[in-house]
């Protein structure tokens, strides 16, 4: 029998790890189930929370990071720690939709794909505001190869990644370190030769939380996360010759699906906070050739954050009504 663990990197937000944590319990529906959270806090924070855990459940497995290892790291750290057949990859801010697990450990059993792709739902800041679904795909396999090209900007929500762990194992990281995207990375070499395949669930599994003040832990580097794609992307396609074009149509597909180097969301980020001249100088000086674009750019950068708050929460508000 396939066992199942549930990775979960995690970083001084004990409220939306308890949430993450008790949805996957209930999402299991009595099944068989093991939990393993790295901790990057280096303190106390959620100290409370694992006395809580300990309390409920015996499944529960927490290591204390003795250095903090950021994002991209504790996520290899919290796959590491899972002794399980398939890794179930999730942030603490996000949370499990209801019988998902149960499904999923009913579909891995007798599988060997080297990765399973968990479609997931978009929430807003109201949690119970869907605003979408990532894929709009069957459940079936596709080429790991096609995957790779339409769908790996998709799999950076890392709450859709679901590894075999011991496939997983026989991956480095030593090519994508500082991208952000390490696990995707490793992925794509488990999909490096031409008889791999993905298993797609297309029922929504996770709930991915895109609203909120602190949604992001990565929004002071917000470019910085775009850009760490096309190096991942771009050292796949050196390591494995096989992806090449796939891994660069991966890049035009994630610019497209997100507008990445459009006016309009380096406005949005603007007024979060999460753009200003060190990125403007570090990322879209350098990328982007005409002149007034890139001067329109620079304005947002050092414009203050409040001149575009209005326009970003009538496009929510339209948006919200849209959904609804």
């Amino acid at each position: 029998m396939n066992s199942l663990g549930i990775c979960i990197p995690t970083y001084k937000r004990p409220a939306f790890l308890r949430r993450c944590v008790f949805s996957a319990i209930e999402a299991a529906g009595g099944r068989p189930l093991r939990i393993f959270i790295a901790d990057d806090s280096l303190d106390n924070t959620n100290t409370a929370i694992y006395e809580e855990f300990k309390a409920h459940s015996d499944c529960i497995v927490v290591q204390r990071n003795t250095i903090n290892l950021g994002i991209d790291d504790n996520i290899q750290q919290a796959v590491d720690l899972c002794s399980c057949d398939y890794a179930w990859i999730v942030g603490e801010d996000d949370f499990f939709l209801p019988d998902s697990i149960r499904r999923v450990f009913d579909g891995i059993q007798g599988s060997q794909a080297p990765f399973i792709f968990a479609n997931y739902s978009y929430v807003g800041d109201e949690n119970k505001l869907l605003l979408g679904q990532a894929l709009e795909e069957p459940d079936g396999s596709i080429s790991g190869r096609v995957f790779i090209a339409s769908h790996l900007w998709a799999a950076g929500f890392i709450g859709a990644c679901i590894v075999n762990r011991s496939r997983w194992a026989t991956t480095t990281t030593a090519h994508y370190k500082k991208t952000y995207y390490t696990h995707l990375g490793r992925i794509c070499e488990m999909l490096a030769h031409a008889n791999s395949s993905v298993m797609i669930l297309a029922e929504p599994c996770v709930a991915n939380r895109v609203e909120g003040e602190d949604t992001f832990t990565w929004k002071s580097d917000s470019y910085g996360v775009f850009f760490g794609f096309c190096a991942m992307c771009e050292s796949v396609a050196r390591q494995h010759p096989f992806l090449a074009d796939a891994a660069r149509q991966a890049i035009n597909v994630m610019e497209r699906r997100y507008g990445w180097l459009s006016l309009r969301l380096a406005m949005r980020l603007r007024s979060e906070f999460g753009y200003d001249v060190a990125q403007y100088q570090c990322y879209i000086a350098p990328n982007i050739s005409n002149r007034l674009v890139r001067f329109a750019f620079y304005c947002i950068s050092v414009s203050p954050p409040r001149v575009f708050r209005p326009l970003v929460l009538v496009h929510r508000w339209m948006r919200k009504r849209k959904s609804r």
